[in-house]
């Protein structure tokens, strides 16, 4: 970028970026994907205390429990990034002040928020985290033993050096310009050398448990109370540094929207698919869709109104009563061979 980075450059970036990686729905952006998750399965199996992990999110959301489907072009996603510009306009020849600031200050600033959000001298919707949140990144939990966090922290940050995975936060500049090369290259038909963003939380092994054993309990607590089924999860997450963030998440949302699990240990294996058997006893697929549009924050809503996301939605419920019904059927099988 130029040295002197107005507001319409650097919105105009992002914006460009985001949309030619949403509209190149091609077989290599999905090998690609999947590849930065393989990487963070990875080092994750190389943490001596994990107990598995799991993703949630794009492309969790459109892809089945094997990671096995098309990536549709969710028109949502390209409404959000054009939003970015549409923020901008009225500033187009401002000089985006952010970017001087990070490059003398950051180094010694705490995060993004702390300094970031209180500013007065950039308009809330163009101030850095809501830039590069329009960056495309992949959210990926690691699940580690009780009591264990800070030891889980510490040997993921060396493995993230070790394999250079970084967040978007480390250097918000460069992660600008790293995912616009990617996004290059991936319209071009190149695979990437570059790793996208991660996302990365870690959640402890008993807290996970008790959410997923909490949700069916919600689901009919929601539905007889009429109101929004919640669960917060309020997990480390790793910005500039690992933090708690300012709000949980809706775990409600990402256990029916995309909880895709990788090597759970077997207690958190079996219980997550009890729970979903559960799930699908007490509901109907459509009733569950209302659920999760119920839960879901207004940008997640529309992203859902698309027919192909709707539909992967409906084929995950389909695939829970499956399970349901294949485990039931060998437990009879079992039962009448004694």
């Amino acid at each position: 970028m130029k040295e002197d980075c107005t507001i319409g450059d650097i919105t105009k970036q992002v914006e460009n970026a985001s949309t030619s990686y949403e509209v190149s729905n091609t077989d290599l952006k999905k090998k690609y994907i999947l590849w930065n998750i393989e990487v963070f399965n990875i080092i994750a199996k190389h943490v001596s205390v994990s107990k598995g992990t799991f993703g949630t999110g794009y492309p969790f959301y459109v892809l089945d429990s094997n990671l096995q489907g098309k990536l549709p072009i969710i028109p949502e996603q390209i409404r959000y990034n054009m939003q970015l510009v549409k923020d901008g306009k009225p500033f187009q020849k401002s000089i985006w002040l952010c970017k001087p600031c990070l490059e003398k200050k950051y180094s010694t600033m705490p995060d993004l928020k702390k300094v970031c959000k209180p500013c007065p001298n950039m308009p809330k919707n163009l101030k850095p985290r809501k830039i590069i949140n329009r960056l495309p990144d992949i959210d990926m939990w690691l699940v580690c033993e009780d009591g264990c966090t800070k030891k889980a922290q510490a040997e993921l940050i060396e493995l993230f050096k070790q394999y250079n995975m970084h967040t978007s936060d480390v250097d918000p500049i460069k992660s600008i310009d790293e995912v616009s090369y990617i996004t290059e290259m991936v319209s071009k038909g190149v695979f990437p050398k570059k790793l996208l963003p991660i996302d990365a939380h870690i959640v402890e092994f008993s807290d996970l448990k008790m959410l997923i054993e909490e949700v069916p309990g919600e689901l009919e607590k929601s539905v007889k109370d009429g109101v929004t089924p919640y669960l917060p999860i309020n997990p480390k997450s790793y910005r500039k540094d690992w933090q708690y963030d300012d709000e949980a998440y809706n775990f409600i949302f990402d256990y029916l929207a995309s909880l895709t699990p990788f090597n759970f240990a077997k207690e958190l294996e079996n219980d997550l698919e009890s729970s979903r058997a559960k799930v699908v006893q007490l509901f109907s697929t459509n009733e569950l869709f209302d659920l999760l549009m119920n839960s879901a924050t207004g940008a997640a809503f529309r992203r859902f109104q698309t027919p192909e996301v709707k539909q992967q939605f409906f084929n995950r419920m389909n695939n829970w009563k499956n399970i349901h019904t294949r485990a039931n059927n060998a437990q009879e099988l079992e039962e009448n061979a004694r």
